[in-house]
């Protein structure tokens, strides 16, 4: 994908996902309505190509990922792998270890991303919502951790981010139950950031993309990196990183204009 991706019309990026910009907020859409916006392999590496050309392009400072219709994803399209004939562990393994090494991309992606789950996600989608920095659930949202349902265990990351956002017996519970979860019940739980009416979430999804569009990329990129990786660190690295960050941060241009745009505002409080 060649050239920085940008303007207001959105545009086809494959057959089943759609990118629109609004400024520098990107809005990525999962664009498979008919079929829930399951995941095929193809849709999966598209995904990925997409997120790469947004982490080098400049002029996007924020994505979000979304999907049309009643659903934000159903997950892996498990149609079309039985279609693939897959029947050995060596396939098995291979095709998911792929597919979750990409939502680790998703998750160390540089710039902040935001999901506007806007419906249904099960499976290997909850991931997707997971992996991204803020969660925004429309009301009418549901989260199913169906793994065992299906005679499978938690892939794509779900084993990862399940205990770290709601404590590990519920992260249990969940899939052993296999049942799906109100909007509700996962803000109660800590799977979302918050839930908003769901003819809302986009104004509220952009919204928000829109405030962080406007703080300094640079310290939020650092930032994000040292967040993420606090939960594995003890506390003297923290603070080893943090003092790295600031000390590369202070010299910056990027500071000395924000900190002279601060004292601006403040002379006129």
């Amino acid at each position: 994908m060649e050239g920085a991706l940008s303007g207001r019309e959105k545009m086809s990026v494959s057959e089943d996902l759609v990118l629109d910009r609004d400024g520098a907020v990107a809005i990525v859409t999962f664009n498979r309505p008919e079929r829930l916006n399951a995941f095929t392999p193809e849709m999966n590496l598209a995904l990925a190509e997409l997120l790469r050309a947004l982490r080098d392009d400049d002029t996007a400072r924020v994505v979000i990922l979304t999907g049309a219709g009643r659903a934000f994803s159903a997950g892996a399209d498990l149609k079309a792998l039985a279609a693939s004939g897959e029947r050995t562990a060596a396939v098995g393994y291979e095709r998911v270890k792929a597919a979750g090494l990409r939502i680790g991309e998703l998750m160390d992606f540089p710039k902040p991303t935001i999901a506007a789950v806007n419906g249904v996600v099960a499976g290997f989608a909850c991931s997707l919502a997971f992996a991204c920095d803020v969660i925004l659930a429309a009301d009418a949202a549901r989260f199913a951790i169906t793994f065992g349902n299906l005679g499978y265990v938690p892939d794509g990351g779900v084993s990862y981010f399940l205990p770290r956002l709601a404590g590990l017996p519920r992260a249990k519970e969940l899939y052993f139950r296999g049942e799906p979860i109100t909007a509700a019940e996962a803000e109660r739980i800590a799977l979302v950031n918050r839930v908003v009416a769901a003819d809302r979430l986009m104004d509220e999804a952009l919204d928000l993309a829109r405030q962080i569009a406007e703080r300094p990329p640079t310290a939020l990129r650092m930032g994000k990196a040292i967040l993420n990786r606090s939960l594995a660190a003890d506390f003297r690295t923290v603070i080893e990183l943090e003092a790295q960050a600031q000390g590369i941060l202070g010299t910056t241009e990027e500071h000395r204009r924000a900190v002279r745009d601060f004292v601006a505002r403040s002379r006129k409080v």
